[in-house]
């Protein structure tokens, strides 16, 4: 159980996920090397020891990138359990690429946000009351 976001490179900056067309081509994200390299660079020490899956852990929390099997690599899943304060990784991570997040839990662009952490507080909560508060 994780909050989830995927990256995406579209050929234009979309407003929302509905103006998105049905034959939009993905720009991909970079080689498969350069996107180590690159979400490594914002969130250092992340696992890549498969190297379609990294894995990074912090006191803040964690985040599984899975990248697929491309390469060049389309897209970015990402599988986040952490605090808040992840959230501004994330959204350096569409700026390094230039692309766009997709929040899975509404269908929203995480970087057009008001309250980008919204949901990850949500996802939180939900957790919380699935397994109980550790707190």
């Amino acid at each position: 159980m994780a909050w989830d976001v995927s990256l995406f490179k579209f050929s234009r900056r979309h407003g929302s996920v509905s103006e998105i067309a049905s034959d939009e081509k993905l720009v991909n994200l970079g080689s498969l090397s350069e996107v180590q390299t690159t979400v490594t660079a914002v969130f250092p020490g992340t696992d890549w020891s498969d190297p379609h899956w990294g894995i990074f852990s912090s006191q803040v929390g964690s985040i599984e990138f899975n990248v697929g099997m491309q390469d060049p690599v389309l897209s970015v899943g990402l599988h986040v359990r952490a605090d808040d304060e992840i959230v501004d990784g994330i959204l350096l991570l569409c700026e390094h690429f230039e692309c766009q997040a997709i929040d899975l839990s509404d269908s929203r662009f995480l970087e057009q946000s008001d309250d980008p952490a919204r949901n990850l507080q949500k996802w939180r909560e939900y957790r919380d009351q699935i397994v109980g508060n550790r707190s």
